[in-house]
């Protein structure tokens, strides 16, 4: 039985591997001025790159704790770091 099927509830990625207790905003590309959007697009953008990083450096055992294999992990860590 995988913890995925318990979990009620949004899940949001962490903002800080040190202190998981700080959460990542939740950020939208849309509406606002385009300075406004340019900034939540690179807010969004960093959040990703600091969860790849990371995931990057996970155990085995860490990545089973949150379902994921070496292979998905590597698969994600492998996205483009600008368009993905």
């Amino acid at each position: 039985m995988s913890i995925m099927s318990q979990i009620r509830g949004e899940i949001v990625p962490i903002a800080s591997v040190s202190d998981p207790r700080v959460i990542a905003p939740r950020v939208t590309t849309t509406g606002g001025t385009w300075l406004e959007r340019l900034w939540n697009g690179f807010i969004e953008w960093h959040s990703k790159r600091e969860g790849r990083r990371a995931l990057r450096e996970l155990t085995a055992d860490q990545l089973k704790d949150i379902g994921m294999s070496r292979s998905d992990a590597a698969r994600e860590v492998g996205k483009s770091f600008f368009w993905d």
